[in-house]
Order: C-alpha cells, then structure tokens, then sequence
C-alpha cells in the first residue's frame, strides 16, 4: 500500500475500539464533534502526502532503502544528521500548512526507534526482528502510531514494587508459549484514540524486583481489553469567533487502560531485562524531546508574530519598552531554533541509528519550557487588557452595535478595526483562552519534566573536563595536560 489516502486512514478507525469521552462510548470516532477533529488532523497530513505540491510530496514522502518503494518519511529510520533534519523539515511544513500539529506517526516512531536502538545495545536478535518486521508493517500500511509512555504511576514517592496497587505501571502479568499478558494503564497519550497501533515503553529505570515492568511492545489499538478514555476538547469554531477560514486543528490525549491484554511474543521488544529499562526510557525521551523542539518552533513563531502584529495595531511597535520586550521574544524564539537545529546536525550513534545529541536536545526542551510563561507574559503585556475583554464575532456581526465597535475599537490608522479584532482573537487564543492554559500546563510536563531535563543535561555534560581546565588555570594541573 505505501501511502494511505484520508478515506482509507478514517476507514481504519471503525473498528470496534473501546472509546469514551465524558462518560460517552463512542461507537465512530470519526463522526464524534471533538474526537473526529483528532481524526481529522491527523488527516490532513495524509492529504498533504497524497495532493500536496511536488516540493512537499518529496519531503513527505521517502524511498524505502531496501526496495525503493514509496513510505511515509517519518519511517525513514534515521542513520545520518540530514535524516534527522529532514524529520524536522517535516513537522514545520505539516504544521504551516495544516495550521495544526498532525501528530501522526511522530511519537510512535520515537518510541520505535529508542527499542530498534537498545535492542542492538542488548545484542538481542529476536527483539532487533521484531522491531525490524513491525517497522515494515507500518511502512506497507502506512499506520498511525501512538507512544504509550508515562504510567499512571499512583503514589510518586514509591517505586513500583511498592505501590498500593501493582497497575499503577503496565507490567506483565503472565506470559505463555504465544505471548504476554499485561495489565495496567498508560496516561497523557496524544491522538491516542486516533491510532491504528500503539507503541508501548517502559516510563522509567526498574530494579531486579521489578523486571515485570521492564516491557515494550506494539498492539492494535483495537485489541480485546485495551479501553481509552479520552480528554474532552474545545470542537469546532463556533460563531463567537474570528478565525481563519480553516478548520481548527487540535489533538486530544486518553488514559489507556490495559486489562490483561494479550501480546504476541513477535510484537514484544523488551520482556523483563530490567537492566535495560533505563536505556530505554533514556533514548526515547531524547528522540522525543527532539521531536517536541521541532513542533514547538513553528508553534511560537505564530505566537511571537501575535506580539509583532499586535504592537503595530495598538500603534506600539516603535516605543522602546515594546521594542525590548519584542527582542526578548525574538530572542526565545531564535534560541530554540538555533538548538533544535544544532540536536540534529549533532547525533551521537547507536551503532546505525542516529540518535539526537542528547545534551542539546534537552537543552533545548528546557530552554522551551523553562522560559515559556515569561514568553507568554511578554505576549499579553504587549497585547494588552483587551485580550481578556474584547467584544466576540456575534457582537461585531450586530447591527444594532457594529458601528460602536467599529468606531470604538479602533487601534493604528494604518490597519482596520477588524484586522484588528481578528488579531485580538488570534493573540487571544495562545494566550488567554482554556486553550492557552492548557499548553502552559503541557509545556512544563510534556516530554518530560523540568526536572528531567536538568537529570540528563547534568549526565551528558562534560564536567570532568569542566573541572580540569579549572585545575589548569589554577597552576593544580601543568598547562598542557589532556582534558578531551
């Protein structure tokens, strides 16, 4: 098959998976009010690989290395810096010109590629075939993929061993000639009730009494015993808004609940090598944090276009405290590129696989996050009040008020009241809306903790050399000794 068209990838979705949103069984996704939105951005970047132009087509779509044949590029394993850029490149077209995030296969295939990785860390050839078939699989069919990470993990000041209840992390709970059985729930998944496949790995380093929950797969989302129970979302536009004349775009996340499902032993790629879990979970975190910063750089481009264009309206954009805030922003912005591009031109190698320069990766997620909220604040100072208070697309389409709103709200000569208004709302949106609270809350916890971060920037950084150049210039060393 290859390349999937939009109807095959919907069509794929009606089959007899375990969905609920607020408390609703929904029988087709594809047709629910907030859930079809997922669906449908989603597909939008399988219109994009069909009937995009040819430039974007040739970004989208790669050869497959062996047979030639087309696959989708996010299957491209990557082995050299330009694979790496190329995935990037990838994720800031769909976002440009879908206006949204189609979280298709991204995270799946960081979690895919962080198994193929430390299934050759392992010398494992069984899990390096099963990683390899299933990498087919998804390449034939063109499959949605989900990463099913972050364990519901109850008491966080407890291991999993100790918990009051042994599913607060998925862990197996039989095994057989055929396969496994797990039990438990993964939480936070993105697109989730959208995928065709989900990817499972384990959310953290377990001892020797937790091999249990040293455990990576891949499963069908429709598989007996597998339930979401998804996040409710805002739906489509409604006539309270200026918007662009698009659809919105947006993803909505689900707890998956494993109730003894069954997994195949060809579909398993860690069972019980606890040695490994930390590896595991350490390369998947640094794929996807790359992943995130490649995302996340299209995402406040728009948003610090809002400061620019929203200072020119409200006839700001000379003033010199506007013009420095504005050089903050710019300079948030141009960092995060600056890192997300130096992660990929940098890779450290798992034998073939290309892995993003974990060091840099992380710095460039906590530099996102770190500094967010100020870059928000920036956002709404130069905005100003009106973000919070401004008169909605019903008000501006009354009669009987349009010609107060028209003459009242006014900013600069140079652009009219409703460029004005329209950008309000956009500005809005990312910054003072349910929306913008939502992503301040997944900036600071999405991929990662801060915290995280700080853990893998301290073990990546080269402090041993830090401290013999300090030796050196303190006469402690002879000038001269190796430090690299």
């Amino acid at each position: 098959m290859g390349i999937r068209t939009v109807e095959e990838y919907k069509q794929s979705l009606r089959d007899g998976r375990k969905v609920y949103i607020s408390g609703e069984r929904v029988e087709d996704i594809t047709k629910h009010r907030v859930l079809g939105l997922t669906v449908d951005t989603i597909g939008a970047a399988y219109e994009l690989a069909q009937k995009g132009d040819q430039k974007t087509r040739d970004l989208l779509i790669a050869k497959h290395p062996e047979t030639g044949e087309p696959i989708n590029r996010f299957y491209v394993t990557p082995r050299t810096p330009e694979d790496l850029a190329n995935r990037t490149k990838a994720i800031h077209t769909l976002m440009r010109l879908t206006g949204g995030l189609p979280f298709g296969k991204d995270i799946g295939t960081d979690c895919l590629n962080a198994a193929m990785a430390v299934a050759k860390q392992m010398g494992n050839k069984q899990y390096e075939a099963n990683a390899k078939n299933f990498l087919e699989h998804l390449r034939k069919n063109d499959l949605h993929t989900c990463g099913a990470i972050t364990c519901v993990k109850g008491d966080r000041g407890k291991e999993p061993a100790h918990q009051k209840h042994p599913d607060y992390y998925l862990h197996v709970v039989d095994k057989n000639k055929e396969g496994i059985f797990v039990k438990g729930a993964k939480i936070h998944i993105t697109s989730a009730p959208a995928a065709n496949e989900i990817m499972v790995v384990p959310t953290r380093q377990m001892r020797e009494n937790e091999a249990d929950y040293a455990v990576s797969f891949a499963i069908p989302a429709n598989t007996k015993g597998i339930t979401f129970i998804c996040r409710n979302g805002r739906g489509p536009w409604s006539d309270k808004e200026f918007h662009a004349d698009r659809p919105v775009r947006e993803l909505t996340e689900a707890m998956i609940v494993f109730d003894n499902v069954f997994v195949p032993w060809d579909r398993v790629f860690m069972c019980g090598e606890w040695q490994h879990s930390m590896n595991i979970a350490y390369t998947f975190a640094t794929f996807h944090r790359f992943t995130a910063i490649s995302y996340k750089v299209p995402n406040v481009e728009v948003m610090a276009g809002c400061a620019v264009a929203m200072a020119k309206y409200n006839g700001l954009f000379k003033v010199s405290h506007i013009r420095e805030k504005l050089a903050d922003i710019a300079a948030y912005v141009e960092t995060l590129r600056a890192l997300a591009d130096a992660a990929a031109a940098k890779p450290v190698m798992f034998g073939d696989i290309a892995v993003p320069n974990p060091l840099i990766a992380n710095m460039a997620k906590l530099h996102f996050a770190s500094k967010y909220h100020e870059f928000v604040k920036l956002i709404q100072d130069i905005g100003g009040g009106i973000l919070a208070t401004s008169p909605d697309k019903k008000d501006w389409d009354n009669p009987e008020i349009h010609d107060y709103l028209e003459h009242y709200l006014g900013g600069s000569a140079d652009y009219s009241t409703e460029e004005r208004m329209r950008m309000i709302h956009e500005t809005m949106r990312h910054v003072a809306s349910h929306e913008a609270a939502f992503h301040e809350v997944t900036t600071v916890h999405a991929e990662g903790s801060m915290a995280a971060q700080k853990m893998m920037i301290l073990h990546e950084s080269p402090l041993k050399k830090y401290e013999m150049r300090a030796k050196i210039a303190a006469g402690i060393l002879p000038i001269g000794t190796p430090v690299d």
